[in-house]
């Protein structure tokens, strides 16, 4: 039996019940004695009691925040329930394996604070539809083949006594509410931890599947998650920094004319964005 300091906290943050019906029971299936935690964004619904029922019955436990209170919050709530352990978040779209989770706990055992893998689409979404290169990946929350591996809040280990010893907690800012598309919560979190000398660790040949909705591969989609790009990098008083590091991103799918013409399109989202966020509509 493993110790208590090899357990992960697996926690699932989430306003969507359908996401979270379909994968708790793949997810909770690959653990081994750690814990499973699911905090529901919203507020309680009979559907949301019944499923709260069987995750327990397995062996998880439930939170229900009573209402739309954001991401972050959310996330929060973790690091305050389980302040001195090692946390596993985990989107309620993403799919867990066996040797991913051998993989974070390696990871923390050999010293880590913060541990990150590979995103990756499903294999059957690998190809990529004509309004989007490699670029516009990260707007999905997979990485792009051959760029570097950032630590992202769809599969993001952390050492939660390393955060409270620092007092460091989710940016209530960023974290996303309900369709409102903020971000950003999650590398902030990890920059603040990495300033604070956590040691960071990234698996980029760990690969943990992101089976996004196939409804977000759309322009429309992309077009909304590169505004609210714009409007977080806006609020982390980053605008400028951020417009550039997202042109760098949609100019690496390439330099065909179409590439250029999608980089140049979604970057006029951002632009979008950091224009209405600095304008002072930014609770808007």
């Amino acid at each position: 039996m493993k110790g208590r300091a090899d357990r992960l906290v697996v926690a699932v943050c989430s306003g969507r019940v359908e996401d979270v019906r379909r994968r708790w029971k793949h997810n909770i299936a690959q653990l081994d004695e750690d814990d499973y935690l699911v905090v529901m964004d919203c507020a309680g619904t009979e559907e949301i009691r019944r499923i709260g029922e069987e995750i327990t019955a397995a062996g998880g436990t439930v939170h229900v925040q009573g209402r739309r209170m954001g991401l972050s919050t959310a996330r929060n709530h973790v690091l305050a329930v389980h302040p001195d352990r090692r946390i596993l978040f985990l989107d309620d779209d993403a799919l867990l394996d066996r040797d991913a989770l051998d993989a974070v706990r390696d990871a923390f055992r050999d010293g880590a604070e913060v541990v990150g893998t590979r995103l990756s689409p499903p294999p059957e979404r690998t190809r990529l539809p004509g309004f989007m290169t490699t670029g516009q990946m990260h707007l999905l929350g997979w990485h792009a083949p051959g760029e570097p591996v950032k630590i992202w809040g769809a599969c993001m280990g952390v050492d939660a006594a390393f955060a409270t010893c620092h007092g460091l907690t989710f940016d209530l800012r960023l974290g996303r509410t309900g369709r409102r598309l903020e971000s950003g919560d999650d590398t902030s979190f990890i920059a603040r931890m990495k300033e604070h000398g956590a040691r960071e660790t990234v698996l980029p040949d760990v690969e943990v599947i992101h089976d996004v909705h196939p409804a977000r591969l759309s322009v429309r989609y992309l077009a909304r998650r590169a505004y609210w790009q714009g409007r977080s990098e806006a609020r982390r008083g980053q605008a400028r920094a951020g417009l550039r590091k997202e042109w760098r991103r949609y100019r690496t799918g390439g330099g065909s004319p179409r590439a250029l013409l999608l980089a140049v399109w979604y970057a006029g989202a951002v632009v979008a964005g950091i224009a209405h966020e600095t304008l002072g509509n930014g609770r808007s």
